[in-house]
């Protein structure tokens, strides 16, 4: 995104969830996005939530939208500290450069880590928590282009750098199996009305192309 592109979208964003905010917060967390190997985890894929923000409910949409920003800073494929790293360069940045409280920082950062596991805080996250991971996912249920590129696009992240191609389709299957095997995709009531029947369709042609018997 270039340096207009990026001003013209900020000044899109609602006031308050901009007030307060040094716009080197902007330009740090699109900065984080752009480190080598990233395909579909990049700054486009911020925008997209942030855009996916603007049409939800939420009771803290401020913190929301501090938390997409830094929800995936720090990408690594196959790291299992992505999400904890991610919310301390959240604190760093936010903590020097915006009007927050302490307690406002913290649940930026919670919002973060939550990530790690989507669908392990079923029945148990906060709604705006749960706003957040939908918002998150909410990729599974796009047009079928759409998910095929983002498909495409996480085999490419995974593929040399972490994985080979045979124990991507292995890891990437279960995944898709688990999530299918839940009650619903989406945890709040909106995500599952908007999306549920569309994502499983197309975690299921995905979980058939994965076979080892596919093309």
């Amino acid at each position: 995104m270039s340096d207009r592109d990026l001003a013209r979208w900020l000044e899109s964003l609602p006031d308050d969830w901009t007030r307060g905010l040094d716009r080197s917060v902007i330009e740090r967390a699109c900065a984080a996005y752009q480190s080598p190997g990233r395909h579909y985890h990049s700054w486009a894929h911020v925008v997209a939530c942030v855009d996916q923000l603007r049409t939800v409910p939420s009771e803290r949409p401020r913190l929301l939208f501090l938390a997409l920003l830094f929800h995936d800073a720090v990408y690594v494929p196959g790291r299992s500290d992505n999400e904890v790293q991610s919310a301390r360069f959240a604190s760093e940045v936010l903590g020097a450069n915006a009007s927050l409280t302490p307690a406002e920082l913290t649940a930026i950062e919670q919002l973060i880590l939550a990530t790690r596991d989507h669908h392990a805080r079923i029945g148990v996250a906060e709604a705006d928590e749960a706003t957040l991971l939908d918002i998150d996912l909410s990729i599974l249920a796009a047009p079928r282009a759409e998910y095929m590129r983002y498909a495409r696009e996480i085999h490419d992240e995974w593929v040399p750098a972490a994985a080979t191609d045979a124990q991507f389709r292995i890891g990437r299957g279960a995944f898709l199996a688990r999530v299918l095997a839940a009650p619903h995709v989406f945890l709040t009531a909106e995500g599952q009305r908007r999306g549920d029947d569309s994502a499983r369709a197309n975690m299921t042609w995905e979980l058939a192309a994965l076979s080892p018997l596919a093309p």
